[in-house]
């Protein structure tokens, strides 16, 4: 039985309307990302800052850019952390020795990122998760995230670097350690009596001691636990409670359960790499927004220099709508030389973190995938107070990221299964 005329120009209008769809979206392909590839030149001023910028990090303001001066450079800012954590170790020796001996011992327990790791990491960030969970919520059901987070980074910081199975530890001790290590934190950068630095430092020994009991007494965890536990704590908090609780934009809101729902399988040997690109876009733009050091500082024969990492990231005329949350714009036809240029979370050669470009990001991106899939997100229906009448209000309000900024912030806690 034949069509109807009526049907017939039904039929057409449909083919002509999907016709025409499917033309523009391949325009859209073809000729939208020749643009995106030709940025608009940045202003010679933003240039020079960035170079500036780069120029105090890989030391290139010193007259000799030995390995001596490089370390005694960054050694000087970093004294009062020999004072409060008794540590030694790159950030702080003047030794050269010492510090080749350092990096190479690091590089050695630096836990392997081959993709078959990643789940097991998954699974012990999972009970590590589980535990903290737990430990700190209430009979109300309210999680203080920042204390929630500090405790589950730590507890995967030990997993990592020490083989610490998270089960073996008093969680207790883990409250008290990190804790401590914090106050030491805000306390070396304020005048504090000797007896409150002197009692926060024999809490914290004694906790690791507890915590890491076939340590030797020569070695101090300190050494490591410093620069891996806190570049990551806030980064991982500040990611979550952006990707999951603030406005973002829909093709970033789509990313997100793609990203939650295929971590930590997208980084396993063999699967489609789109999603992983796509996970470490998340970590990047974390990163980003909330380096890890927002001011890395050298000094050398009394000549102080600063590096503002934070500016280089959030200056509007490299990064389009800085202050918004959008890992697209690591992607490829995005990403111009000039971003990749100001993007110094991890300062820059020839001392930029071991960690820097693998395990850091999987780490991130793993342990705010666990977070958003045990305590939800906005749109699973979890609920974050931040204690501030802006923050709680306006979804689009940038969030501060100092280290103190996010102690009252909360979570309603739906328990959960990760």
């Amino acid at each position: 039985m034949g069509l109807s005329y009526s049907t017939m120009a039904i039929v057409k209008l449909a083919f002509a309307a999907w016709f025409l769809a499917w033309l523009s979206r391949l325009v859209y392909d073809l000729i939208v990302p020749s643009f995106t590839k030709k940025q608009k030149p940045i202003p010679p001023e933003t240039s020079k800052f960035i170079q500036d910028q780069r120029r105090v990090a890989n030391f290139g303001f010193l007259p000799d850019k030995s390995l001596e001066n490089r370390l005694i450079a960054r050694a000087i800012p970093n004294e009062r952390l020999v004072e409060v954590y008794g540590i030694d170790n790159s950030f702080t020796t003047t030794s050269a020795t010492a510090y080749r001996r350092f990096l190479s011992g690091v590089k050695r327990i630096l836990p392997n990122s081959k993709t078959e790791n990643w789940p097991r990491f998954f699974e012990a960030a999972s009970t590590a998760f589980g535990l903290t969970l737990d430990q700190l919520s209430n009979t109300r059901g309210s999680l203080p995230l920042a204390a929630f987070v500090r405790q589950l980074v730590f507890l995967t910081t030990l997993y990592s670097f020490f083989d610490v199975n998270p089960e073996d530890v008093n969680l207790e001790d883990v409250g008290v350690a990190t804790i401590a290590i914090n106050d030491l934190w805000v306390y070396s950068k304020t005048d504090t009596s000797p007896e409150i630095l002197q009692a926060s430092r024999t809490q914290l020994k004694g906790a690791l001691r507890r915590i890491l009991p076939n340590r030797s007494t020569t070695d101090n965890p300190l050494n490591i636990i410093i620069p891996a536990y806190e570049t990551m704590w806030r980064v991982v908090l500040l990611t979550y409670i952006t990707a999951g609780f603030r406005d973002v934009d829909q093709d970033t809101a789509d990313q997100f359960r793609q990203v939650v729902q295929g971590v930590p399988e997208c980084f396993e040997r063999g699967s489609s790499d789109n999603v992983a690109t796509m996970a470490m876009n998340f970590s990047k733009e974390g990163l980003r927004l909330y380096p890890p050091t927002r001011r890395i500082y050298r000094d050398f024969d009394g000549e102080q220099q600063t590096a503002d990492i934070l500016q280089c990231h959030r200056d509007p005329a490299i990064w389009r709508d800085p202050e918004r949350f959008r890992p697209g714009r690591f992607a490829p036809g995005e990403f111009t030389a000039d971003m990749k240029r100001a993007y110094l979370p991890f300062s820059i050669e020839p001392h930029k973190c071991p960690a820097a470009d693998r395990f850091a990001p999987h780490v991130i991106v793993i342990l705010v995938v666990i977070l958003a899939k045990g305590l939800g997100t906005l749109e699973s229906g979890a609920e974050v107070r931040f204690g501030d009448e802006e923050l709680d209000r306006d979804r689009s309000a940038v969030l501060p990221s100092g280290r103190l900024d996010t102690e009252e912030w909360t979570l309603r806690v739906r328990k959960k299964n990760v």
